[in-house]
């Protein structure tokens, strides 16, 4: 285990380790002091602060790794380095890990990296696909400890020149969620439902997680009795609410906006539904899964690791408007088919779960200090 230093966990914004981190950082601090830096972009940084008196830094970070601010970003990163002289980081996200390992290499620092998703993927644009590959192949060679949560990131990272590379189960699913959520029937009563079949995105409102493709699906199940349920926010909230009066769905949408306990929304739904252009390796999902809920979903990395298709939910490719109105009419019209991939859902998430991800981590913290 990793014992007696001083960390720095750099992430490009507060959301990320509010959603994501938090037990991570407590197990670090049973042993090391632990600080965070990120850009305040919400109610989070303050909650990080005084709920879970998290030490914590702004600076920030853009999430375009492009955008000039992150110039001084860095800057400002290179100044906290100098006045706390932290000897270990651990860096998240794309920007967070560019910038957490230039400054471990300019400090001669040692240096963790979890990609969450690497900015480049199969199927995207070739340009992108160029720049990120090789930005990420170059920083590799700072990078002490690289961890992966999908299949297709870590095939993609073998041949680089990281220390050491791992995959591992993502980030870990707090069972908490499903102990404290309410039972079904009075989840599915506080919602106003009554035989709905219920449908549910939980995503932040931004383009590549793909709601047109959502809401046009949801659109040729207009004949039937559902209810589509989002839990998010972000950019493209107000123009996704505009396509789906559009689409004549005001009847079958409900924008839940931010929700804290998501766990009640998915104790209510039937299936999750998720088409994104691509994850890291999606924990609405494995949340979902972990309620006993079939998942229907794109057949991209962080989303197809999660799904047998035909055992616990359906694959479709990321822009099949029809092909997952069909999934999810097959779905809709068969409960026992629902029963038994909700069931095949729980089994396999049970690999995801925070207490099986520590473990993994901690084998790797032991090596990394052998």
């Amino acid at each position: 285990m990793i014992k007696n230093k001083k960390i720095l966990v750099i992430t490009t914004t507060d959301n990320m380790i509010w959603q994501f981190l938090i037990p991570h950082i407590q197990f670090l601090q049973q042993y090391n002091e632990v600080e965070c830096v990120c850009a305040k972009t919400g109610f989070w940084f303050d909650e990080l602060k005084d709920k879970y008196n998290l030490k914590m830094h702004e600076i920030n970070f853009a999430r375009n790794p492009f955008k000039p601010r992150n110039i001084k970003a860095y800057r400002e990163l290179c100044k906290l380095q100098k006045e706390n002289n932290f000897d270990l980081i651990y860096s998240q996200q794309p920007v967070g890990g560019l910038m957490g390992r230039l400054l471990a290499k300019k400090y001669k620092i040692p240096c963790f990296y979890t990609a969450h998703g690497f900015a480049f993927l199969k199927g995207g644009s070739k340009i992108k696909n160029f720049v990120f590959r090789n930005v990420e192949r170059y920083l590799a060679k700072y990078t002490d400890v690289l961890i992966t949560i999908n299949d297709e990131d870590f095939s993609a990272c073998k041949n680089w020149k990281a220390k050491k590379k791992y995959k591992i189960s993502g980030i870990g699913v707090d069972n908490k969620k499903i102990d404290n959520a309410k039972p079904r029937d009075q989840a599915r009563l506080d919602l106003g439902l009554k035989d709905e079949f219920v449908v549910l995105t939980v995503a932040e409102f931004i383009k590549r997680k793909n709601y047109p493709t959502m809401l046009g699906a949801i659109a040729k199940l207009a004949d039937k009795n559902i209810k589509y349920i989002i839990c998010g926010t972000g950019s493209e909230m107000e123009n996704m609410k505009e396509y789906a009066h559009k689409l004549g769905l005001d009847d079958k949408v409900k924008f839940l906006g931010y929700v804290k306990n998501v766990g009640n929304i998915m104790s209510a739904s039937d299936v999750f539904f998720l088409a994104s252009h691509r994850e890291g390796l999606a924990l609405s999902v494995i949340e979902s899964m972990n309620f006993g809920v079939p998942i229907v979903g794109s057949n991209v990395r962080g989303i197809r690791d999660l799904i047998e298709d035909g055992k616990n939910g359906f694959v479709c490719e990321k822009d099949d408007v029809d092909g997952f109105a069909d999934r999810l009419g097959r779905l809709c019209d068969d409960k026992e088919l629902r029963s038994k991939m909700g069931k095949e859902s729980l089994k396999m998430s049970q690999k995801y779960s925070i207490d099986n991800v520590k473990s993994e981590l901690e084998q790797i913290y032991n090596e990394f200090e052998s």
